[in-house]
């Protein structure tokens, strides 16, 4: 629970110090809208927060990716998993068919992205919750392995 809290508060200090002008704010929010809509999206992974230890830094190419039916899964993955693969198998790092999936957007408008698809490895729920200005946090839950979280910005082109 701290840690979604001190998620939260990091996702609010960034739009606080947003720099952009009310013009650039309307355009973004329009992108991030037509991108959720159109079902094709990368969010840009910055830090992760394992269930058990401290949040980290993420360095590198991490990302989540939505290409119309297609997941796009490449996160690091720190936590306990039950039951995997001899070697540790694909973990969060695969490309799948997405099975299901249900966008709405709430009264502040933030939109929350359910993803549901199951591997030869895993069954995964991804839960997104993505803002106007294209900041995004990720809840990533399965049945082999401790659930974590992510956050992140979504690519504006």
């Amino acid at each position: 629970m701290m840690k979604k809290c001190l998620l939260i508060l990091a996702v609010l200090a960034c739009v606080a110090c947003s720099t952009l002008t009310p013009a650039e704010k309307a355009e973004r929010a329009a992108f991030v809208a037509s991108a959720l809509n159109d079902r094709h999206y990368k969010i840009d992974i910055q830090m992760m927060y394992p269930q058990r230890g401290p949040a980290k830094n993420v360095t590198g190419t991490y990302s989540l990716e939505v290409k119309g039916d297609s997941l796009i899964s490449y996160l690091p993955y720190f936590g306990k998993a039950y039951q995997v693969p001899y070697g540790g198998g694909k973990g969060l790092n695969f490309i799948d068919t997405i099975e299901q999936y249900a966008a709405t957007k709430d009264a502040k408008g933030r939109y929350q992205i359910a993803i549901g698809l199951t591997n030869e490895e895993d069954t995964y729920l991804y839960s997104l919750e993505v803002f106007d200005n294209g900041n995004a946090t990720i809840d990533v839950r399965s049945k082999q392995r401790e659930p974590i979280s992510y956050s992140g910005m979504m690519q504006i082109e």
